[in-house]
């Protein structure tokens, strides 16, 4: 009877959600038959909890599963990056995403058809996802592209396993009697490369694209110095993206040069911007974007007079007000180079919680968290640089007036999260940012 009221159930499932939906289906199929079920044979309420407790793993498992090859799905696999680099960030390792992908895999689908490109598929995938080692990923990514992210590996050590995959590779290959299978990988490394999960992807997808222009079988390296093209269609974004933040850039750049004190100002407050925000949880993709808004964030000072700007004495009421035009030009500047959200975040940089701040006068959560983070990490770097109008405070200085502060001029988190990686170690006030690493108000009105 069960059976029969789960086949009622399937139809009605199918009724209702349409044939595309057979994940609906067999949930309403499920839960038919267990009621009709449980009305036959009320002392089955156990055995049918525990079918359905199983039921619900295994679709839970389905859900993070390529169905075709039963790796990681493209979300499930981008999830456990995260989750891994994370973990490496925090335990200090290195971690290789690798990109794989088939060689003439189209041509290999028109001439001996998707029943066989689809067995090619099942045998990289498992000669892939069998000889990886514990706590390596392995996911398909879409069509006849796979990820792998390799622990505890940098890119020599991917290169050494992609030769031992390929060997595995063979050998399933051999068993499911599909020929041999010829791919091309690109490797991009945490964090030499990146600490973004998105941007590692997308540059170990670049140097797969390096790999497959160089031949079949070939490996790639990402570098970041390499000419050469990642697609016909990003080349071209990436052209215009890179552009345009090249020369905002430079206009950054030249703000700090203006005064011989500041030439790294801009380095550092994205250093400890970056920092600050993966010690409070932000997602590796938003802290690289803060990172960038660090970069920027004084780009608006290109506007203003040598005369205010490098001023020695008392800034007046009228040239406070000059100063405090730079938020609205950065962001101005910022936006028009493509970038509205970080134009955002740099704009309402000199918010303040208690709502005093400008050039919006914000208060507390309407301020972006992102700003926030910005503020503590400008404030904290222009109170221990030297300027041309006033000594420099000690870190121990500085971090009292943060501390003092907090919870009226700067985000009280915050505060206390930039004051424990301080005062740990974890983050050396004038520290130069370092390759790989993540890269107040109180001081001046100047900053």
């Amino acid at each position: 009877m069960r059976a029969a009221a789960v086949a009622v159930g399937a139809g009605v499932g199918v009724a209702v959600f349409g044939p595309g939906a057979a994940s609906a289906a067999v949930a309403v199929a499920l839960i038919l038959g267990v009621f009709v079920g449980c009305a036959g044979n009320g002392n089955q309420h156990a055995d049918i909890a525990a079918e359905l407790e199983e039921t619900q793993r295994r679709l839970d498992e389905l859900a993070l599963r390529d169905p075709l090859t039963g790796v990681l799905n493209h979300r499930a696999f981008q999830d456990a990056l995260e989750i891994e680099l994370r973990r490496a960030r925090r335990e200090s390792w290195s971690v290789a995403i690798v990109a794989v992908d088939v060689d003439g895999f189209r041509e290999l689908n028109d001439r001996a058809g998707h029943a066989h490109g689809d067995a090619v598929l099942v045998a990289l995938a498992q000669g892939l996802s069998e000889n990886l080692r514990p706590g390596d990923l392995c996911g398909r990514i879409g069509g006849d592209e796979f990820m792998l992210a390799l622990s505890r590996a940098d890119a020599t050590g991917a290169e050494e396993a992609l030769s031992r995959l390929r060997e595995g590779i063979e050998a399933r290959a051999l068993a499911a009697d599909v020929g041999a299978v010829s791919f091309s990988a690109g490797i991009a490394e945490f964090p030499r490369h990146s600490v973004g999960c998105a941007e590692l992807m997308r540059f170990s997808d670049g140097a797969l694209y390096w790999a497959k222009s160089a031949g079949r079988g070939e490996v790639a390296v990402y570098s970041a110095g390499d000419g050469s093209p990642r697609s016909a269609e990003e080349e071209a974004a990436r052209l215009r993206r890179n552009g345009l933040f090249n020369t905002v850039h430079a206009l950054a750049r030249a703000v700090d040069a203006r005064d011989g004190h500041t030439q790294m100002h801009s380095q550092r407050v994205a250093f400890y911007a970056a920092t600050l925000a993966a010690a409070m949880g932000v997602s590796d993709e938003r802290i690289e974007e803060i990172r960038m808004a660090g970069l920027l964030h004084d780009v608006g000072k290109i506007g203003i007079r040598d005369a205010v700007l490098l001023k020695r004495g008392r800034l007046s009421r009228d040239e406070v007000a000059v100063i405090r035009r730079h938020s609205e030009l950065g962001r101005a500047i910022i936006a028009g180079a493509g970038m509205p959200e970080l134009a955002m975040w740099v704009g309402h940089l000199h918010e303040r919680i208690d709502g005093r701040g400008y050039p919006d006068a914000l208060g507390g959560d309407e301020i972006p968290i992102e700003s926030r983070i910005l503020h503590v990490a400008d404030a904290l770097e222009t109170m221990t640089s030297p300027r041309l109008y006033r000594s420099p405070l000690d870190a121990a200085a500085a971090l009292e007036e943060l501390e003092r502060y907090a919870g009226s001029q700067f985000d009280a988190a915050a505060v206390r999260v930039m004051c424990q990686l301080v005062r740990s170690g974890a983050v050396e006030v004038g520290e130069q940012p370092r390759l790989g690493v993540p890269l107040g108000e109180t001081a001046t009105e100047r900053s």
